[in-house]
Protein backbone atom coordinates (compact mmCIF):
# COMPACT_ATOMS: atom_id res chain seq x y z
CA UNK A 1 0.00 0.00 0.00
CA UNK A 2 1.34 3.57 -1.31
CA UNK A 3 1.36 6.12 1.03
CA UNK A 4 0.69 10.10 0.64
CA UNK A 5 3.68 12.21 1.41
CA UNK A 6 2.63 16.26 2.28
CA UNK A 7 4.48 19.08 2.81
CA UNK A 8 4.23 20.73 5.74
CA UNK A 9 4.06 24.42 4.41
CA UNK A 10 1.32 23.01 1.70
CA UNK A 11 -0.82 21.36 5.24
CA UNK A 12 -0.80 24.71 6.81
CA UNK A 13 -1.79 26.57 4.14
CA UNK A 14 -4.90 25.12 3.55
CA UNK A 15 -5.92 24.46 6.80
CA UNK A 16 -5.56 28.06 7.34
CA UNK A 17 -7.70 28.89 4.19
CA UNK A 18 -10.19 26.47 5.61
CA UNK A 19 -10.97 29.02 9.25
CA UNK A 20 -8.58 26.53 10.75
CA UNK A 21 -5.77 27.90 13.58
CA UNK A 22 -2.81 26.32 13.66
CA UNK A 23 -0.50 27.37 16.60
CA UNK A 24 3.24 26.82 16.32
CA UNK A 25 5.48 25.53 19.22
CA UNK A 26 7.92 28.44 20.10
CA UNK A 27 11.76 28.18 19.62
CA UNK A 28 13.01 31.67 21.65
CA UNK A 29 15.08 33.81 19.23
CA UNK A 30 18.63 35.70 19.62
CA UNK A 31 17.90 37.75 17.09
CA UNK A 32 14.66 39.80 15.50
CA UNK A 33 16.10 41.95 12.79
CA UNK A 34 18.69 41.43 9.84
CA UNK A 35 18.30 45.12 9.20
CA UNK A 36 20.91 47.61 9.66
CA UNK A 37 19.97 49.02 12.78
CA UNK A 38 19.81 52.83 13.66
CA UNK A 39 22.18 54.84 15.12
CA UNK A 40 20.39 55.27 18.39
CA UNK A 41 19.82 52.11 20.52
CA UNK A 42 18.58 51.33 24.06
CA UNK A 43 18.34 48.42 26.45
CA UNK A 44 15.10 46.58 27.76
CA UNK A 45 14.63 44.26 30.36
CA UNK A 46 11.96 41.45 30.25
CA UNK A 47 11.25 40.08 33.68
CA UNK A 48 9.17 37.96 35.28
CA UNK A 49 8.57 36.19 39.00
CA UNK A 50 7.64 32.93 40.16
CA UNK A 51 6.76 33.58 44.17
CA UNK A 52 5.82 30.97 47.13
CA UNK A 53 2.52 32.96 46.53
CA UNK A 54 0.54 36.47 46.01
CA UNK A 55 0.85 38.56 49.02
CA UNK A 56 3.79 40.89 48.57
CA UNK A 57 4.07 41.43 52.35
CA UNK A 58 4.60 38.05 53.08
CA UNK A 59 5.53 35.91 50.20
CA UNK A 60 8.98 35.44 48.53
CA UNK A 61 10.66 35.53 45.31
CA UNK A 62 11.77 31.88 44.26
CA UNK A 63 12.70 32.67 40.71
CA UNK A 64 13.65 35.57 38.72
CA UNK A 65 14.34 35.66 34.62
CA UNK A 66 15.16 38.65 32.92
CA UNK A 67 15.93 38.86 29.26
CA UNK A 68 17.77 41.92 28.25
CA UNK A 69 17.22 43.20 24.24
CA UNK A 70 18.58 46.49 22.09
CA UNK A 71 15.83 48.35 20.24
CA UNK A 72 14.82 51.05 18.87
CA UNK A 73 13.34 53.38 20.75
CA UNK A 74 11.49 55.26 18.10
CA UNK A 75 9.85 51.86 16.71
CA UNK A 76 9.86 49.60 19.16
CA UNK A 77 11.96 47.44 16.82
CA UNK A 78 14.20 44.69 18.76
CA UNK A 79 17.46 43.90 17.22
CA UNK A 80 19.09 41.61 19.48
CA UNK A 81 18.66 39.29 22.56
CA UNK A 82 21.74 39.96 24.77
CA UNK A 83 21.61 38.21 27.66
CA UNK A 84 19.01 35.81 29.24
CA UNK A 85 19.18 35.37 33.23
CA UNK A 86 17.94 32.89 35.01
CA UNK A 87 17.91 31.88 38.75
CA UNK A 88 16.05 29.82 41.77
CA UNK A 89 16.15 31.23 45.33
CA UNK A 90 15.42 29.42 48.58
CA UNK A 91 12.64 31.62 50.36
CA UNK A 92 13.59 29.77 53.50
CA UNK A 93 9.94 28.78 54.46
CA UNK A 94 8.34 25.61 52.37
CA UNK A 95 6.26 26.33 48.96
CA UNK A 96 3.08 25.90 49.41
CA UNK A 97 1.51 23.27 47.35
CA UNK A 98 -1.15 25.68 45.31
CA UNK A 99 2.01 27.11 44.61
CA UNK A 100 4.10 24.30 43.21
CA UNK A 101 0.84 23.48 41.14
CA UNK A 102 1.61 26.41 38.84
CA UNK A 103 4.90 27.13 38.30
CA UNK A 104 6.13 23.35 39.30
CA UNK A 105 9.13 24.98 41.60
CA UNK A 106 9.82 22.11 44.49
CA UNK A 107 11.43 22.83 47.79
CA UNK A 108 14.07 20.46 46.33
CA UNK A 109 14.85 22.90 43.64
CA UNK A 110 15.22 25.85 45.40
CA UNK A 111 17.25 24.66 48.67
CA UNK A 112 20.99 26.59 48.56
CA UNK A 113 19.86 28.05 45.71
CA UNK A 114 20.07 32.64 45.77
CA UNK A 115 19.95 34.98 43.32
CA UNK A 116 23.44 36.95 42.87
CA UNK A 117 22.59 40.61 43.53
CA UNK A 118 25.58 41.48 41.95
CA UNK A 119 25.11 39.88 38.95
CA UNK A 120 21.55 41.26 38.93
CA UNK A 121 23.10 45.06 39.18
CA UNK A 122 25.24 44.61 36.49
CA UNK A 123 22.39 43.73 34.09
CA UNK A 124 20.30 46.14 34.73
CA UNK A 125 23.38 48.89 35.43
CA UNK A 126 22.37 50.59 31.19
CA UNK A 127 18.95 49.16 30.79
CA UNK A 128 16.62 51.93 30.94
CA UNK A 129 13.38 50.20 30.79
CA UNK A 130 11.59 46.98 32.84
CA UNK A 131 8.51 45.48 31.10
CA UNK A 132 6.67 42.73 33.04
CA UNK A 133 3.30 41.73 31.82
CA UNK A 134 1.31 42.76 35.35
CA UNK A 135 3.81 44.53 36.90
CA UNK A 136 1.72 45.69 39.17
CA UNK A 137 2.70 42.13 40.80
CA UNK A 138 6.67 41.38 39.84
CA UNK A 139 7.21 45.30 40.86
CA UNK A 140 6.46 45.53 44.19
CA UNK A 141 8.08 41.57 44.59
CA UNK A 142 11.42 42.75 42.91
CA UNK A 143 12.19 46.49 44.47
CA UNK A 144 11.54 44.47 47.98
CA UNK A 145 14.21 41.86 47.43
CA UNK A 146 16.69 44.43 45.38
CA UNK A 147 16.87 48.04 45.43
CA UNK A 148 17.76 48.53 41.87
CA UNK A 149 14.27 48.22 40.85
CA UNK A 150 13.25 51.48 41.92
CA UNK A 151 15.09 53.62 40.19
CA UNK A 152 14.24 51.73 36.76
CA UNK A 153 11.50 52.87 34.79
CA UNK A 154 8.71 50.23 34.29
CA UNK A 155 6.09 49.26 31.69
CA UNK A 156 3.29 46.83 31.38
CA UNK A 157 2.15 44.46 28.56
CA UNK A 158 -0.64 43.53 30.34
CA UNK A 159 -2.30 47.15 31.70
CA UNK A 160 -0.79 49.09 29.15
CA UNK A 161 -1.88 47.68 25.83
CA UNK A 162 -5.48 48.14 24.88
CA UNK A 163 -5.94 44.03 24.37
CA UNK A 164 -10.01 44.21 24.46
CA UNK A 165 -10.03 47.19 22.18
CA UNK A 166 -7.73 45.04 19.94
CA UNK A 167 -10.34 42.04 20.07
CA UNK A 168 -8.57 40.01 22.44
CA UNK A 169 -11.32 38.05 25.13
CA UNK A 170 -8.20 37.92 27.24
CA UNK A 171 -5.01 39.74 28.38
CA UNK A 172 -3.22 36.50 29.63
CA UNK A 173 0.15 35.52 28.14
CA UNK A 174 -0.83 32.64 26.87
CA UNK A 175 -4.09 33.37 25.26
CA UNK A 176 -2.39 36.07 23.52
CA UNK A 177 0.44 33.88 22.47
CA UNK A 178 -2.21 31.47 20.99
CA UNK A 179 -3.54 34.45 18.78
CA UNK A 180 -0.49 35.34 17.68
CA UNK A 181 0.28 31.84 16.58
CA UNK A 182 2.49 30.23 18.93
CA UNK A 183 1.97 27.69 22.37
CA UNK A 184 4.68 27.76 24.69
CA UNK A 185 4.66 26.02 28.31
CA UNK A 186 4.49 28.91 30.70
CA UNK A 187 5.08 29.71 34.34
CA UNK A 188 8.44 29.69 34.36
CA UNK A 189 10.49 32.96 34.73
CA UNK A 190 12.76 33.03 31.44
CA UNK A 191 10.19 31.05 29.61
CA UNK A 192 7.82 33.71 30.13
CA UNK A 193 10.32 36.45 29.56
CA UNK A 194 11.35 34.96 25.74
CA UNK A 195 7.32 34.44 24.92
CA UNK A 196 6.46 37.96 26.30
CA UNK A 197 9.15 39.50 23.78
CA UNK A 198 7.57 37.44 20.96
CA UNK A 199 4.07 39.07 21.63
CA UNK A 200 6.15 42.33 21.97
CA UNK A 201 7.66 41.85 18.17
CA UNK A 202 4.13 41.05 16.94
CA UNK A 203 1.50 43.45 15.23
CA UNK A 204 -1.62 44.23 16.89
CA UNK A 205 -4.46 42.85 14.68
CA UNK A 206 -6.78 46.18 14.52
CA UNK A 207 -4.08 49.10 14.68
CA UNK A 208 -1.33 46.90 13.00
CA UNK A 209 0.79 49.07 15.14
CA UNK A 210 3.43 46.87 17.08
CA UNK A 211 2.96 45.83 20.27
CA UNK A 212 5.94 47.32 21.85
CA UNK A 213 5.70 50.80 20.14
CA UNK A 214 2.31 51.24 21.73
CA UNK A 215 3.51 49.83 24.74
CA UNK A 216 6.54 52.61 24.75
CA UNK A 217 4.51 55.31 23.91
CA UNK A 218 1.73 54.59 26.57
CA UNK A 219 4.56 54.00 29.11
CA UNK A 220 5.88 57.43 28.56
CA UNK A 221 2.47 59.59 29.18
CA UNK A 222 2.92 60.57 33.01
CA UNK A 223 -0.91 60.46 35.09
CA UNK A 224 -2.15 62.16 37.67
CA UNK A 225 -3.78 60.39 40.36
CA UNK A 226 -7.07 62.07 42.06
CA UNK A 227 -7.30 61.13 45.82
CA UNK A 228 -10.92 62.39 46.26
CA UNK A 229 -10.26 63.90 50.37
CA UNK A 230 -13.81 64.05 52.31
CA UNK A 231 -16.05 62.80 49.73
CA UNK A 232 -19.36 61.70 51.35
CA UNK A 233 -20.13 58.34 51.91
CA UNK A 234 -23.38 58.24 49.97
CA UNK A 235 -21.23 59.19 46.52
CA UNK A 236 -19.22 55.53 46.84
CA UNK A 237 -21.39 53.82 43.95
CA UNK A 238 -21.10 57.23 41.96
CA UNK A 239 -17.01 57.14 42.43
CA UNK A 240 -16.70 53.31 41.28
CA UNK A 241 -18.77 53.66 38.63
CA UNK A 242 -16.29 56.43 37.59
CA UNK A 243 -13.56 53.69 37.94
CA UNK A 244 -12.51 54.98 41.17
CA UNK A 245 -10.63 52.43 43.52
CA UNK A 246 -10.94 52.42 47.38
CA UNK A 247 -7.86 52.38 49.03
CA UNK A 248 -8.16 50.42 52.11
CA UNK A 249 -5.02 51.77 53.79
CA UNK A 250 -5.63 55.31 53.59
CA UNK A 251 -9.78 54.96 53.17
CA UNK A 252 -9.69 57.39 50.46
CA UNK A 253 -11.16 56.79 46.54
CA UNK A 254 -8.90 57.56 44.09
CA UNK A 255 -7.99 57.34 40.01
CA UNK A 256 -5.91 57.91 37.68
CA UNK A 257 -6.52 60.02 34.83
CA UNK A 258 -3.66 61.83 31.93
CA UNK A 259 -3.32 65.33 32.35
CA UNK A 260 -5.23 65.82 29.63
CA UNK A 261 -8.50 64.67 31.22
CA UNK A 262 -7.94 66.24 35.11
CA UNK A 263 -10.21 69.29 34.25
CA UNK A 264 -12.79 67.39 33.09
CA UNK A 265 -12.47 64.91 35.93
CA UNK A 266 -12.34 67.92 38.44
CA UNK A 267 -15.63 69.01 36.75
CA UNK A 268 -17.36 65.70 37.46
CA UNK A 269 -16.25 65.94 40.95
CA UNK A 270 -16.96 69.25 41.84
CA UNK A 271 -20.73 68.76 40.47
CA UNK A 272 -21.63 64.63 41.25
CA UNK A 273 -19.52 64.16 44.41
CA UNK A 274 -18.71 67.80 45.98
CA UNK A 275 -22.20 69.31 44.62
CA UNK A 276 -20.91 72.46 43.79
CA UNK A 277 -19.05 73.53 47.17
CA UNK A 278 -16.01 74.08 47.99
CA UNK A 279 -13.85 71.24 47.91
CA UNK A 280 -10.13 69.82 47.66
CA UNK A 281 -8.07 66.71 46.29
CA UNK A 282 -4.76 65.38 46.11
CA UNK A 283 -2.98 64.83 42.67
CA UNK A 284 -0.03 62.36 43.02
CA UNK A 285 2.11 62.13 40.07
CA UNK A 286 2.56 59.23 38.63
CA UNK A 287 5.16 58.50 36.05
CA UNK A 288 7.43 55.49 35.02
CA UNK A 289 9.53 55.40 37.87
CA UNK A 290 6.77 54.92 40.61
CA UNK A 291 3.58 53.42 38.46
CA UNK A 292 2.97 49.85 39.27
CA UNK A 293 4.83 50.28 42.46
CA UNK A 294 4.21 50.55 46.39
CA UNK A 295 5.82 53.91 46.42
CA UNK A 296 3.90 57.50 45.89
CA UNK A 297 4.39 60.03 43.70
CA UNK A 298 4.93 63.55 44.59
CA UNK A 299 1.74 64.96 45.34
CA UNK A 300 -0.20 68.16 46.41
CA UNK A 301 -3.31 69.21 48.03
CA UNK A 302 -5.31 71.66 45.96
CA UNK A 303 -8.40 73.43 46.60
CA UNK A 304 -10.84 74.26 43.93
CA UNK A 305 -13.86 76.80 44.83
CA UNK A 306 -17.72 76.38 43.98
Amino acid sequence: MSMTTYNLKDVLTWLNSHDYRVTRPFNPRTSYSDALPPSKLLKAAILDTETTGTNQLTDKIIELGIVIVEYAPDTGEVYRVLKTYDELEDPGVPIPPESTQIHNITDEMVRGKKIDDGAVERLLSDVSLIIAHNATFDRCFVEARLPIFQKKAWACSYAQIPWKAEGFGSAGLEFIAYRFGFHFTGHRASVDCHALLEVLQSDLPVSGIKVFKMLLDTARIPDIKVWALNSPFETKDKLRERSYRWDGERKLWNKAVTYDALINEVDWLRVEIYSNRAFKIEQENIDAYNRFSNRSGKSEIVNYEP
